[in-house]
């Protein structure tokens, strides 16, 4: 299990860092080690992360939670899920927005709408939840208090936007929320930033929202960027070390922060999942178009020529197709099936390979050691498939 150092924020954790707080966060936390007890659970369901690959960090920003609610007991839900793809080696970040609302089936609960499985299981869960929807592996995960979200933006002296429309919009029962924002070009402190990204009240739902939390992201680069922020970053640190959980460790930080001083605005790429909102049963969710989601979800995790494998379970033991998946997914490669085979009767793992995919098997066989590999004579398979026999448990 990793152990959370509690140190960034949203894009910070990639554009604050790089102008010098990484390598200041390393300095402060061999001078200031974490005390027993702050730690919060960590999630074990990230995946380890195979260097030189895509590292792909989940970002999670929690709302208020329940009104009146003493902290300790409070059930924060993700107002904010966010996919940041980096590939160090061509130097390229894809941001991938989900909306909060989606629809999708979260582990032990039923179908819930996504933005719930923080509050269910915690960053645990989330990242789990986040995983099977995509079917892409999480390295990291990053989750942050909307406390924080204020109080780091006042510590930068505000952040200009140019609103387009006036912004007006009233719950008590979405932690007492009230906004009020005119149109025009300004300069939003902690409180108006916060009410920017929460407002809800476009014709397009929760995409129209995602689109303005993008626009504010495009802003907080700009502002982060600037010379004098440097000034600030000590300052930064301390606002969020108790606000902010993740299982980056500092070194870590370090190496990113190298990476981002690399990376042109040009090119970060910002994406969301296309889809429509519906009512189900009385419930207004987010539904994806499922196959315009796949080719961007291809377009985002796997344009790098990653190679796709599908793994058939041959031996009949519960859970083993997909901790074999799991194990590929996390090297690398894209399972695109993960399923039974024809018999439980296998004795020998086998990759199956169609003609001119042989290396493709091979490097496959890099990861799974067990198995041989073994050409498909016919057209019967399109792609390297992996039938799990029994000599793996």
């Amino acid at each position: 299990m990793k152990r959370p150092f509690k140190i960034a924020l949203f894009i910070l954790v990639f554009i604050v860092f790089s102008l010098g707080s990484g390598f200041y966060y390393v300095y402060w936390s061999l001078k200031n080690p974490i005390e027993p007890g702050l730690d919060q659970d960590t999630p074990t369901s990230t995946d380890e992360f195979v260097k030189g690959g895509r590292q792909n960090i989940l970002l999670l920003g929690m709302d208020a939670g329940t009104i009146g609610a003493k902290e300790e007991y409070n059930r924060h839900r993700t107002d904010t899920i966010i996919v940041v793809s980096i590939d160090q080696k061509n130097k390229d970040v894809k941001i991938l927005s989900v909306p909060r609302d989606t629809r999708v089936r979260i582990d032990g609960y039923g179908i819930q709408k996504i933005n719930a499985a923080m509050a269910f299981g915690g960053a645990d869960l989330a990242v789990k939840t986040v995983k099977d929807f995509l079917g892409v592996p999480i390295h990291n995960y990053v989750a942050i208090k909307l406390s924080s979200f204020r109080n780091i933006v006042d510590a930068l002296g505000g952040i200009e936007m140019d609103v387009k429309e006036e912004m007006k919009y009233t719950d008590p029962s979405v932690g007492g929320i009230s906004i009020n924002i005119q149109p025009g070009k300004q300069i939003l402190d902690g409180e108006k930033a916060e009410q920017f990204v929460r407002f809800r009240g476009y014709p397009e739902g929760d995409i129209g929202r995602i689109k303005a939390q993008q626009q504010f992201m495009e802003a907080l680069v700009k502002t982060v960027l600037r010379p004098s922020t440097i000034l600030k970053l000590p300052k930064l640190i301390d606002i969020v070390l108790d606000n902010v959980e993740t299982d980056l460790q500092p070194l870590e930080l370090a190496n990113l922060a190298n990476f981002a001083r690399q990376i042109k605005q040009e090119n970060i790429k910002m994406y969301i999942i296309p889809g429509e909102g519906k009512y189900i049963s009385g419930i207004s969710y987010f539904i994806p178009y499922q196959n315009q989601m796949n080719e961007m979800i291809d377009e985002i995790f796997f344009d790098d020529g990653s190679i796709k494998v599908a793994v058939l379970n041959g031996n009949g033991e519960q859970g083993i197709a997909s901790k074999v998946a799991s194990k590929l997914q996390s090297q690398g490669f894209k399972v695109v099936t993960v399923a039974n085979a024809d018999s439980f009767d296998y004795e020998t793992t086998t990759i199956i390979y169609p003609s001119g995919k042989k290396n493709d098997a091979e490097k496959i066989a890099q990861v799974i050691s067990e198995a041989r590999i073994e050409e498909e004579a016919d057209d019967s398979i399109t792609l390297p498939t992996i039938i799990i026999g029994k000599d793996i448990n």
